[in-house]
């Protein structure tokens, strides 16, 4: 099969970092192939160690017979470079180790990271990025520093904003493949509602006084738009693909299901798609902003949220008019003894806390405050929350999608103040962002079915710390009328 003419530059690309936003099937499986192929065949780098990593070693294994034996066995060039020689049947003898001339090919899942340390690389492929584990990118960085040649290549199918590949894309110089039209000559980037013909079921020319078919085998140009980005990223959607299906792609956009329209935009535009609403973005952050510094402590009544972890992840705000609150603290504190600071420094009315994992260092913090305190559990499944105030210590027990969701339409909404320098907040700034932010944007909606088939809410994280946006939905939730018990135990109460 000829290559299609969008991948051509792609193969020449000599970058040290490339990163690759894909649909399915546009053939980027096969250029990693390629590259691990030549890499350890040439002895790349002095040694010629490929190591290439899928999210499961069950996937490797299968890809390796599916993909890498089918490679070699249709080619006799590669078949002579294969130690051990193949053995009668076609294909090579080992599914996770392949010597193919100078050097080897390591085939790794990343849900076993420690075969991963134990490979010194030359060069390093990520296939399907999105669905591995957090920390994979920095190991794999880690296992090309004693690398001449040092190439790392990541690719994927996306599925979140700002996340996984699509936040190393936003990172890199986001490179577009532009086609020429052969009827009337302008060069154009190929998107679905501007260059498909839904009636015809063919890719045109975007220009109304044109919208002739387009000739998916022309020679296109790669354009950067943030040229001055280190990395490489390129996205590369079916529609420049010669041989994809277009009424299939069609019926595919006509899905209504949320399921179907995930798997359109991922798998066939190789676009990111969340449900509307479905998570916080660094501008629903920005747009909450205000021009103001957070104070080292507060005379008037405020409200805590505490998120349990290593550490614990603090945010008070005080209540303003028009159903606002302002943030006063965001941060983290090592032991409760500290909070006991921050409840008398801030004036703290009322606070929720997260009862696990140290379920009895929070209820004794808890009893020492016990006309202010609510212990907080995510385990009620019927709708709205339960308002324990029966037992020694009150509890209360959070419909966890229902939080989530009030806490996101009130920053959508920009109810919910920040100080001018929230992105700096929680400290251990990347690319501009401190970990607040990052947590925020790391937890989403998706809408999945149940048993019954019904479709339901869930929020994910996908591995990610996202304590400061449970934080943030127990300070809303002390924030509540009903959370109000002056000290008295009582009944429980449902909202």
């Amino acid at each position: 099969m000829d290559l299609i003419p969008a991948l051509q530059d792609l193969y020449r690309d000599t970058h040290r970092f490339i990163v690759i936003q894909k649909a399915a099937q546009v053939f980027i499986s096969e250029y990693l192939i390629n590259s691990a192929l030549w890499a350890a065949d040439m002895g790349q780098g002095g040694r010629g160690n490929a190591l290439y990593v899928m999210p499961t070693q069950g996937q490797v294994d299968d890809f390796s017979q599916a993909r890498f034996d089918k490679a070699i066995a249709e080619s006799a060039y590669l078949q002579s470079r294969l130690f051990p020689p193949p053995p009668g049947r076609q294909g090579p003898a080992r599914q996770r180790l392949k010597k193919v001339g100078a050097g080897y090919i390591y085939l790794r899942g990343c849900d076993s990271q420690r075969q991963l340390t134990s490979v010194d690389a030359d060069i390093v492929l990520l296939d399907e990025y999105d669905l591995m584990a957090e920390g994979v990118l920095e190991l794999a960085q880690k296992r090309l520093a004693s690398s001449k040649l040092a190439w790392l290549r990541v690719a994927s199918t996306p599925r979140l904003p700002e996340a996984g590949i699509n936040g190393l894309f936003l990172q890199s110089d986001q490179r577009y493949y532009f086609l020429p039209c052969p009827h009337c000559g302008r060069r154009q980037r190929l998107e679905w509602e501007k260059n498909v013909d839904l009636k015809g079921a063919r890719i045109v020319c975007r220009y109304r006084n044109c919208r002739k078919p387009l000739d998916l085998w022309a020679k296109g140009e790669w354009v950067p738009e943030k040229p001055g980005n280190d990395l490489h990223g390129y996205h590369i959607s079916r529609l420049y693909s010669p041989l994809a299906n277009v009424r299939a792609m069609i019926d595919a956009s006509e899905d209504t299901t949320p399921a179907g329209l995930r798997e359109f935009h991922n798998s066939d535009l190789g676009e990111t798609f969340v449900p509307p609403g479905g998570r916080l973005s660094c501008g629903d952050l920005d747009a909450c902003r205000r021009d103001y510094e957070m104070p080292d402590g507060w005379d008037e009544e405020t409200y805590m949220g505490v998120d349990v972890g290593i550490k614990l992840n603090v945010v008070i705000r005080q209540r303003l008019e028009n159903n606002r609150t302002c943030a006063l603290f965001i941060g983290e504190v090592d032991s409760f003894e500290e909070l006991d600071g921050l409840v008398t420094g801030y004036h703290v009315r009322r606070f929720v806390v997260d009862t696990l994992p140290e379920q009895r260092q929070a209820r004794e913090f808890a009893k020492r405050w016990s006309s202010k305190s609510w212990l907080a559990l995510y385990d009620r499944h019927e709708g709205g929350h339960e308002w324990d105030r029966s037992a020694e210590v009150a509890t209360v027990h959070i419909n966890r999608v229902e939080a989530l969701e009030e806490m996101f339409d009130r920053f959508h909404k920009g109810l919910a103040e920040l100080p001018l320098d929230a992105r700096r907040l929680g400290g251990r700034a990347q690319h501009g962002l401190g970990e607040y932010y990052r947590q925020m944007m790391a937890i989403h909606r998706t809408l999945e079915q149940n048993a019954q088939g019904n479709w339901v809410a869930r929020y994910l994280d996908h591995g990610k710390p996202d304590h400061y946006a449970h934080a943030e939905a127990y300070c809303l939730l002390a924030t509540k009328s009903k959370a109000s018990k002056g000290g008295i135990p009582g009944p429980i109460i449902r909202f």
